[in-house]
């Protein structure tokens, strides 16, 4: 369903998502950060493996395990802060923009109440 903005009823509708993109982005960060200082597991994996190689493969090993640790937590955390952000968007801010009139409005402003059945209507 497009929302129609309750001033003009226009259709020209965008979204904002300004909560959307800062806690994605902070939830990134914060989840990279996590992964490279949480990454000892990471890195005795990439150790383990690059054993075989010597010990500059352990060395190279351990780093790209942090690395892809630190990788993987910050995608996790994007992901979480993108849900997050997206619930805030939604149910919080006006996140919607009238392109005609230059109006911001919320959800709550789109929802139209159903029209009342013929038996509702009638009833005493």
């Amino acid at each position: 369903m497009t929302p129609c903005c309750p001033r003009c009823e226009s259709d020209r509708i965008v979204t904002k998502d300004h909560a959307r993109i800062v806690v994605c982005s902070v939830g990134t960060i914060a989840g990279a950060v996590r992964g490279w200082f949480g990454a000892a597991s990471g890195a005795e994996l990439g150790a383990a493996l690059g054993a075989v190689a010597g010990p500059p493969g352990v060395v190279l090993g351990g780093i790209a395990g942090a690395v892809v640790g630190a990788l993987v937590c910050g995608a996790a955390g994007g992901s979480a802060g993108a849900a997050l952000g997206e619930i805030i968007d939604e149910n919080v801010l006006s996140n919607f923009r009238c392109l005609s009139c230059e109006f911001s409005f919320g959800k709550a402003s789109t929802e139209v109440p159903e029209p009342a059945t013929m038996s509702e209507m009638w009833r005493w």
